[in-house]
């Protein structure tokens, strides 16, 4: 392992498509120039199935005259000896067994989110990073917001009563993916073996390879784990729950699309924690047209609100406020810098 003063050499693993529906996809090319920037960082390898996204990202170190390697298969990066860490930035079935085999190599890792596939491999993660004894970081960077730990410290003193619950949301339209009658056939620049991993290799049978498989569920978790999992992962951090809760119930399904997704595009979640439960409700598909079609509460369609029983905070990570109970806002008590009224 480098020393304090030696630099760390990083191994960035899934680069992703930046053509995807919607201008998304990509996150570790998008993760690259962050890693860039951390003092002592050095990024000496990328990683991914598919040759095209390997040649598009390391051109830039190319014209900068920065030697970088290239793999298609994460064996080869977990086999090399001079890489101290890794950024896993692949599909999310492949997040669990990717970080554990890193731990085994004697790797770092930075995993992004959602943690895990299942509540089991996140177990197996946790196990591994401890037997091994290497640092595993999960992309919830929610958790570095100063706003929202200085706001959950003064809702959980009880200043405007005791929280009531959390209400987690994500209100963000998306089209559906269409449908396809025949198996598509892959790019010839994807090793669809390694693409498949641990999940079953079957026909690829939607349009696009990449991005969408977050609506399958053999390799996603749905909105609810793609988006849904930031504003989880905050409402707990709200309530000062760090476990599983004794009950949760969900009911959802996709609605309206009439294509070959499977995940749901309308969920809701209720976890029973105690004294105050959590709710998290994530959509895809507008109740109306217009700027406002997506809907709102208490005016947020993306964050949370946090209901106590003298009023109730409304936000995200980049701000929000605090209101009385007839919605009006700031409390005077409470004025945080960065907040919005």
């Amino acid at each position: 392992s480098p020393g304090p003063n030696d630099t760390v050499r990083v191994a960035v693993i899934g680069l992703g498509a930046t053509t995807a529906v919607g201008g998304v996809g990509g996150r570790g090319h998008q993760l690259i120039p962050r890693v860039r920037e951390v003092p002592g960082a050095r990024i000496v390898a990328l990683c991914d199935v598919d040759q095209a996204h390997l040649d598009r990202e390391a051109q830039p170190f190319k014209d900068r005259g920065e030697e970088v390697a290239t793999y298609r298969d994460l064996h080869r990066v977990l086999d090399d000896k001079t890489i101290d860490a890794v950024v896993i930035a692949l599909p999310n079935h492949w997040h669990a067994l990717a970080t554990v085999w890193a731990c085994q190599a004697g790797k770092d890792v930075y995993v992004e989110k959602p943690f895990s596939y299942n509540l089991w491999e996140g177990q197996q993660m946790v196990a591994a990073a401890r037997k091994y004894g290497r640092m595993v970081q999960v992309g919830t960077q929610n958790r570095s917001s100063t706003l929202l730990r200085q706001t959950f410290e003064h809702l959980r003193s009880g200043q405007i009563g005791s929280i009531r619950y959390a209400h987690a949301l994500v209100y963000r339209a998306r089209e559906g993916i269409g449908t396809v009658n025949t198996p598509t056939p892959l790019p010839d620049t994807v090793d669809y073996d390694l693409w498949c991993g641990p999940a079953p290799k079957i026909p690829l049978m939607r349009k696009q390879l990449h991005y969408e498989w977050h609506w399958f569920w053999a390799t996603g978790n749905g909105e609810m784990g793609n988006n849904g999992i930031h504003v989880i992962d905050i409402s707990r951090w709200a309530l000062g729950q760090n476990q599983p809760p004794p009950r949760a119930i969900s009911i959802g399904g996709r609605f309206a699309f009439n294509d070959c997704g499977e995940t749901a595009n309308t969920h809701i979640a209720l976890f029973d924690y105690q004294p105050a439960p959590l709710i998290c409700e994530v959509r895809n598909v507008s109740v109306s047209k217009g700027p406002d079609a997506m809907g709102k509460f208490r005016n947020q369609n993306h964050g949370l609100v946090i209901d106590s029983e003298g009023g109730y905070f409304a936000g995200d990570a980049s701000g929000g406020a605090l209101f009385d109970k007839q919605g009006i806002g700031n409390l005077s008590s409470l004025q945080l810098p960065g907040f919005r009224s």
